[in-house]
């Protein structure tokens, strides 16, 4: 275990973040790669990187990620669509200029769908109540970021069905305007429904093995107090299993029967894009009923199968990163979430009080103080 300590605004959930950017190419909280890079600096000189080379059992492997501005000659091989910012203002209303986001493995560029599954990670955040409490978004996100560490044909799926229901929106409209016949939604609802089924049986048999780790550790965190279920939630109607095909069917179904509505409405209202999950406290929606307590435990039960499920998974140990959640615990939880990293090769732990953590815990720590961005051995 590794902690970094120090007070606020001082550097330390940027340096966690920037770890797992690493792992998933993207921020878990900016909304934009322009965020990544500071906004003082001038425009031809802005640019970020951060890298990392992991040790693993079949040797070294060095990752790249590099945000650069003012630099269209440079190609993006991210493959995302998405991966270069449109242009946007800078806190003092300034045009702030586009970034373009670069990926390398061993100095070899690739795309997301690449480096997606060379360092695994997991983040535990102060925000992540929201996995409870927040959208259907947040949830959706959560299980798209665990399964694509795991599995690049999911993570491509993912991208190409964004494409699709872009596709399929716009002629939707043009539909509804009378520019278009509705039976060219024919293609779109069989492309859809053949992307869509492979990602909703994905996160259905996911979900499925997370429910019962989760489960198990939700029953240690709380004495067995109370029982934890996770469930899928599909945005079709009942589906008679989880094989792609039957989800795929189903999908394509729901396509079928609402298609005024979405004519009338002028986009896709069921598919992946709409699924969600569900947590089950001793049988009660947690996202309704449970204490803010109470979620805390839940999302640490969730993120904690979620580093087992990837050890199990990929056969190698995730890395842990616990964002200044520890403050949060009583001692007993913070005591089982620690014994928990232990099991872990390696785990990267802030706080802004190193004297709430027991001194049994701390003397096993490489300790690090964090102040105004860089951080000195303690």
């Amino acid at each position: 275990m590794v902690l970094f300590q120090g007070g606020n605004a001082q550097g330390k959930s940027n340096l966690l973040e920037a770890l797992y950017i690493l792992a998933i190419a993207k921020s878990p909280r900016a909304s934009a790669d322009r965020e990544m890079v500071r906004w003082q600096v001038p425009p031809d000189d802005a640019h970020a990187q951060v890298s990392a080379v992991v040790q693993r059992a079949g040797g070294d492997v060095r990752v790249q990620i590099d945000f650069l501005a003012s630099a269209p000659e440079a190609p993006d091989v991210s493959g995302d669509g998405g991966e270069g910012d449109t242009q946007r203002s800078d806190p003092h209303g300034s045009k702030a200029p586009p970034v373009q986001k670069h990926l390398k493995v061993n100095g070899v560029p690739r795309r997301t769908s690449e480096l997606i599954g060379e360092i695994n990670a997991v983040m535990f955040s102060a925000s992540d109540l929201d996995l409870v409490l927040g959208p259907p978004v947040m949830r959706r996100r959560y299980m798209d970021i665990l399964i694509s560490q795991i599995d690049r044909h999911y993570l491509r799926s993912l991208q190409r069905y964004q494409r699709v229901v872009s596709q399929r929106n716009h002629l939707l409209k043009t539909v509804r305007e009378g520019r278009a016949h509705r039976g060219e939604l024919d293609f779109w609802d069989e492309e859809l429904a053949e992307t869509g089924g492979y990602i909703m049986s994905r996160r259905a048999a996911t979900v499925v093995t997370l429910s019962q780790q989760a489960g198990a550790i939700h029953r240690e965190l709380t004495g067995n107090g109370e029982g934890l279920e996770l469930v899928f939630r599909p945005s079709v109607e009942a589906v008679s299993s989880e094989s792609e095909e039957d989800m795929g069917q189903a999908l394509k179904r729901s396509l079928e029967q609402g298609r005024d509505r979405e004519v009338a409405q002028g986009f896709t209202v069921c598919g992946p894009h709409r699924d969600d999950l569900q947590m089950v406290l001793d049988n009660m929606d947690a996202g309704a009923y449970a204490s803010r307590g109470q979620c805390r435990t839940v999302v640490l039960a969730m993120k904690l199968a979620e580093a087992g499920y990837l050890r199990d998974q990929r056969g190698q140990e995730p890395i842990l990163l616990l964002d200044d959640v520890l403050s949060e615990l009583d001692g007993a939880r913070r005591a089982h979430v620690l014994e928990r990293t232990l099991q872990y090769q390696q785990c990267f732990i802030t706080t802004a009080d190193a004297a709430q953590i027991d001194e049994g815990y701390l003397s096993r720590m490489s300790r690090y103080a964090i102040s105004r961005g860089r951080a000195e051995p303690v």
